[in-house]
């Protein structure tokens, strides 16, 4: 009975340690600084704007190969992230898509999320070279198949008036079972 007591009583001291732990701090909000807007920020600019697209599905036949669309792309939340909104479309299927595209600056690196009409997500990493002009924007997602999903989106910056680009999806995460293969161009609208 005395060793059950001091389990109890070693019990509840514990639980008063913790509890008196895991109560949080007062906050002076005054003493809180916004970050910098990150300079890395700058390289979307050039996405800022309304386009139309047109893209081959490389991997299916007939008609079904043609995709178009719209896309823009604006400056949101004191031009810390970039909204942008695309419409696609083939003949047999159809979706709209809207995402975020930032940089985030405690992990020094860009970040996106895209979620489409479907309900499916979209998020990853991306890479700017600015040699090249050009995006690697890595993904995961719920492909429109409803099936999980890994891509990899480039766009190539042609001019302040064209974008290449080309995106592969895939089943799994070694690339070895290929979803889809796609590649366009888009144009700024005049």
């Amino acid at each position: 009975m005395k060793q059950r007591a001091m389990m109890c009583y070693c019990g509840l001291v514990t639980v008063i340690v913790f509890a008196a732990g895991c109560s949080a701090p007062t906050i002076n909000f005054a003493d809180i600084q916004r970050p910098d807007r990150p300079s890395e920020l700058d390289h979307f600019n050039v996405f800022v704007g309304s386009w139309v697209w047109e893209a081959e599905l490389l991997n299916a036949e007939g008609e079904a190969r043609n995709w178009n669309g719209t896309a823009e792309w604006r400056w949101v939340l004191d031009d810390r992230c970039l909204h942008g909104q695309l419409s696609a479309k083939s003949t047999e299927v159809q979706y709209d898509a809207a995402g975020i595209w930032t940089f985030h600056p405690r992990k020094k690196r860009y970040v996106w999320t895209m979620y489409n009409n479907w309900g499916y997500p979209q998020h990853g990493k991306a890479k700017y070279d600015a040699d090249t002009k050009t995006w690697k924007m890595t993904y995961r997602s719920t492909g429109l198949d409803g099936g999980r999903s890994y891509g990899l989106h480039e766009l190539q910056i042609v001019s302040d008036d064209e974008l290449k680009w080309h995106n592969e999806e895939w089943a799994d995460a070694l690339h070895m079972f290929k979803k889809f293969d796609m590649q366009g161009v888009f144009k700024r609208k005049r």
